[in-house]
């Protein structure tokens, strides 16, 4: 076998071990109890902090988002203050993004900071509530409902670890 071919060998051989071992450590996963709990109260989403191992060498996007609806009253100013449900609830979401630099990361470790969202919510316009006309005025009213939130975790930022992000 010529010098070249065993080069050419080994040259490939060490290629393929450097890219085994570069897949081996790219694992992201929450240390045990490390995954961050998220809580509602009224419009806000409050994640408490969390410990992940396995990541690259990368800035890190944690983002939290929220979306929430209330109802609407719709107002009549000329019948002594006569009120009707709006057709349409009062919609608004929130997010938040904590952006993590690299130098932050020690040997693949990461504890993440706790980090909130609020989704802001405000009374429409009386066409936008569906009141029977837009002389009506409006209000929120009722409990607030809360569709979704979501904790997404991106390394590097705007690719999504699945691992790593969740809804609650």
């Amino acid at each position: 076998m010529s010098t070249r071919t065993i080069v050419g060998r080994l040259l490939v051989a060490l290629i393929v071990s450097i890219m085994g071992a570069v897949v081996f450590a790219a694992s992201p996963h929450y240390k045990k109890g490390g995954q961050p709990v998220c809580t509602v109260t009224g419009t806000t989403a409050d994640c408490s902090t969390g410990s992940v191992a396995g990541l690259g060498n990368a800035s890190v996007a944690v983002t939290v988002s929220i979306s929430a609806s209330q109802g609407q009253l719709c107002h009549n100013p000329g019948k002594n203050g006569e009120t009707a449900a709006g057709q349409n609830p009062a919609t608004a979401t929130g997010s938040n993004t904590l952006n993590i630099s690299p130098d932050q990361i020690k040997n693949g470790n990461l504890t993440i900071p706790a980090i909130s969202a609020t989704a802001t919510l405000a009374a429409g316009s009386a066409d936008q509530a569906g009141c029977p006309n837009g002389s009506w005025t409006v209000t929120l009213e009722g409990p607030v409902t809360i569709s979704g939130g979501v904790y997404n975790f991106q390394q590097p930022p705007g690719t999504t670890i699945p691992s790593l992000s969740f809804t609650f």
